[in-house]
């Protein structure tokens, strides 16, 4: 990137801290101690990004906001606020802000909404300065490198975290990505769907409850909360939260704190909260179904998993990972392996039902498979009529050399786990023409640029 990050921040020292932070991970840096600076540095430098603090001499941060957005809206525009100032971010969300940072500012937070932002509206970005793990995601396109870098950035932070997607698109393997990448990795992961239970159990099954808190309650029970200790609550679908359990929950979150069924005496809330859901909560919010500050308050670091659709280049990958999984688990050896024109047809199918259908289908056919091979003719018959696009040529010939380089490509990313620096050293090539070879034969698409410097 050549324009600069704008720093606002009246505070000399926390102002130097935060140039420093963003030099050294390659952001070219300007800042300002006012309001009305920075109005002047953006009129000649004209920033990618502007950070600003709310509380400012002169001119709030919010106020910096709307001047910015009068003459220049395409300036993406991030707030920092104190903790107990949620309703000053709401604010300037709705004056346009893209994002806020709640203080203290933890740097791997910081980082990973600006790669997000400057990513969002077109800015290169420059390249992370460590080596990705993979927790466990599967994948070689561009959205999964996105996601291991934010994961990587963002979990040794206690910030909140929601995760959107679709149905099936793997929301909970990524809150545990955060919570095994995290200094909470040794504490408790305790998952809880806010769909599944009835309305009325809600709150005790988060909160817990004293023996006889009420009828049926014969003994004493810890609930979600409680059982997190310091490590991660994982609340899965989210938005279908009763809204009466909305305010507690809010409350809970606000004053760190949390109180048993049945008994007045609060316990600390020590665990770090990632929630998960498959429903818009911004249109769920102006709709009146999910509370605007409770939204807000989980939304700290936000996480957006595409569909399978959108990131084509995956399933090859994913095939391969579930047939060697699914043969493992039912004892099947030699692993069942898949024809070329199959594994194409299903990287052009839509999977509506995202990762989890593709695993389903998969377990159905090397249960039914008698002869260790998977045929186009094996398919559904509406998944094995399509075709991609970019298919690469099939033909019965033991000789096919796409089809050959295609799964000598895909063998080596398994075998490195799907790094692909690794990858190449492997084949013999550079990660450069490694990348070109995948863009070929379809495990790359075009939005999946070179990125030469990002390591998976």
């Amino acid at each position: 990137m050549t324009n600069p990050v704008l720093i606002v921040e009246d505070e000399k020292n926390l102002r130097r801290v935060l140039v420093a932070v963003l030099e050294a991970e390659g952001y070219p840096t300007i800042a300002a101690e006012n309001a009305e600076e920075a109005l002047d540095m953006i009129q000649t430098q004209h920033p990618a990004l502007v950070l600003t603090d709310q509380r400012l001499p002169g001119l709030s941060g919010t106020d910096l906001l709307r001047r910015i957005k009068e003459t220049h809206p395409e300036i993406p525009v991030i707030i920092s606020t104190a903790y107990g100032e949620i309703e000053q971010a709401v604010e300037a969300i709705k004056a346009g802000a893209e994002h806020y940072l709640t203080k203290p500012v933890d740097e791997g937070e910081l980082i990973a909404l600006i790669r997000q932002t400057l990513a969002r509206h077109g800015e290169s970005l420059p390249p992370l300065h460590r080596e990705l793990r993979r927790y466990g995601l599967i994948g070689v396109s561009r959205a999964i490198e996105t996601l291991l870098e934010t994961i990587d950035l963002v979990a040794p932070a206690p910030s909140n975290v929601l995760i959107t997607g679709e149905s099936g698109t793997g929301k909970e393997l990524v809150a545990r990505a955060l919570h095994q990448a995290s200094p909470r990795a040794e504490q408790p992961f305790v998952a809880f769907n806010c769909g599944a239970i009835p309305l009325e159990l809600v709150e005790s099954e988060i909160f817990g409850y004293e023996r006889g808190a009420f009828t049926g309650a014969t003994r004493a029970q810890a609930g979600k909360l409680e059982m997190a200790a310091s490590g991660t609550l994982f609340l899965d679908e989210v938005g279908d939260m009763p809204l009466p359990m909305q305010v507690k929950m809010l409350r809970a979150l606000q004053e760190r704190e949390f109180t048993r069924l049945g008994t007045h005496q609060p316990q600390r809330l020590a665990a770090r909260i990632v929630a998960a859901t498959h429903v818009d909560l911004a249109k769920a919010v102006s709709e009146g179904h999910f509370r605007e500050d409770l939204y807000y308050r989980l939304n700290v670091i936000p996480l957006h998993i595409p569909p399978l659709r959108q990131r084509r280049a995956d399933i090859a990958p994913l095939v391969h990972h579930f047939l060697r999984q699914i043969c493992t688990v039912i004892g099947r050896d030699p692993m069942v392996t898949i024809a070329p024109d199959a594994l194409t047809a299903l990287e052009a199918y839509e999977w509506p039902g995202n990762i989890r259908q593709l695993e389903n289908l998969l377990e159905r056919m090397v249960v039914l498979n008698r002869h260790g091979h998977l045929q186009r003719s094996d398919l559904p018959a509406e998944i094995a009529r399509h075709q991609s696009d970019n298919a690469f040529p099939t033909s019965s010939s033991p000789f096919d050399l796409p089809a050959l380089e295609r799964q000598t490509v895909l063998n080596a990313l398994e075998k490195t786990r799907f790094n692909q620096s690794q990858a190449a050293v492997l084949l013999g090539i550079s990660r450069k023409q490694l990348r070109t070879k995948m863009k070929n034969i379809g495990l790359l698409g075009d939005q999946d640029g070179e990125d030469d410097a990002i390591d998976t």
